[in-house]
């Protein structure tokens, strides 16, 4: 097999493959796959045996955010089979995110703590807490910004506090007619905060996504937070139920645009093997967004290879839209990260990832909205 340049690795596809069973592609979901099997561990090894160009590979974790778990699958099963000069460069560079990591994950725990002492209830998501909760090491997930959810009459007195320690309101200080009007706008979601000396970008929720992406409101998850202890300091968290849904609800948004979203599905799958299904697939139901989940297990099952009950198999079975819809990602995440060939296809997959017809007139509202407006 030939070695392929970074730029001609997406020309190079068979006709007969999907962009997910190049070979270069297969080694990375190899890498990113949670299995620990022997047939996982001779498939990375084979893998990496053959012309792989490393270069390429590691340019595609890098764009997928997935540097650190390909360090670490690697360096366990086949630390020499990389050029040294690039094993190298890659361990600096997982080095640099880990310290970043540590680092920003302390400054969660001290604006968490401050909040705290305000009366400020909080409940963090994705980053530090996700990272803890799904692989058990701050290292193995790289993250950047930090995402809060708080109730919305605290977000006034959250502006105030971040302004005092040092962060800006990334778009502008609002007054408080003009943030609750802000936070009323079927548009939004977060406010959000940057620290110029700290390179720190907050979100701070007040809903998951705008009400014309999903109404799932954090009102749904809030009694049923558990705790976890992250950097010496306990704080809130969802259960594993509603991440499973919530993770799948994102990755859908953004036509899964990014591998480590499904790394981190995978993830949760695997290492949560009591994970009560009943229970899942009623709240994603409740949500309408039962599908947006199918899909991203969908993924999970057949890119990553994570087993799942036979119940569980039969459900997506069902569902006949979950191969196209796959087919759709799958061109999606591999044309060497472009969008897809057109607008119309984005929007025709993000009608046909909704299950119930509210939830699509919904979005092709806000379709017309943005087109009326000029398509930013």
């Amino acid at each position: 097999m030939k070695t392929l340049s970074k730029k001609a690795l997406f020309k190079d596809m068979d006709a007969r493959w999907t962009f997910s069973t190049h070979p270069t592609i297969q080694l990375l979901l190899c890498c990113i796959s949670p299995n620990t099997d022997h047939q996982t561990v001779d498939q990375i090894k084979t893998l990496g045996e053959q012309s792989v160009d490393w270069t390429a590979l590691i340019d595609l974790a890098k764009q997928h955010r997935l540097e650190t778990l390909l360090h670490s699958r690697l360096m366990s099963i086949c630390p020499t089979l990389m050029p040294k000069a690039l094993r190298v460069d890659l361990q600096t560079h997982c080095q640099v995110i880990a310290r970043r990591n540590l680092f920003v994950t302390s400054e969660l725990v001290r604006l968490l703590t401050l909040m705290e002492s305000k009366g400020v209830d909080t409940l963090p998501y994705k980053g530090p807490v996700l990272a803890q909760t799904l692989y058990k090491n701050l290292n193995l997930r790289q993250f950047g910004d930090l995402d809060i959810i708080i109730r919305p009459q605290d977000m006034y007195a959250v502006e105030s506090l971040l302004i005092e320690e040092g962060y800006r309101p990334y778009f502008g200080k609002k007054s408080k007619a003009e943030l609750a009007a802000y936070m009323k706008s079927p548009d939004e979601h977060s406010y959000d905060f940057r620290h110029d000396g700290k390179s720190v970008f907050i979100e701070m929720h007040w809903r998951f996504w705008p009400p014309t992406f999903s109404s799932v409101n954090p009102r749904d998850v809030w009694d049923r937070r558990q705790p976890i202890a992250i950097a010496g300091k306990t704080v809130s968290n969802m259960t594993v139920e509603d991440y499973l849904i919530i993770l799948c609800m994102h990755g859908s948004r953004h036509v899964w645009q990014r591998l480590a979203w499904l790394g981190d599905i995978a993830t949760l799958l695997h290492n949560y093997p009591e994970l009560n299904w009943s229970q899942v697939m009623q709240q994603a139901t409740q949500w309408g967004s039962r599908r947006m989940l199918y899909l991203g297990v969908y993924l999970a099952h057949h890119w990553l290879s994570v087993p799942l009950p036979s119940t569980v198999i039969e459900q997506l079975n069902q569902d006949l839209t979950l191969p196209a819809l796959a087919t759709q990602v799958d061109r999606h995440i591999f044309q060497s990260g472009q969008s897809f060939q057109s607008l119309m296809a984005t929007t025709r997959y993000q009608i046909q990832v909704r299950e119930r017809w509210c939830d699509k007139a919904t979005y092709i509202r806000s379709f017309m909205k943005w087109l009326l407006k000029g398509c930013p």
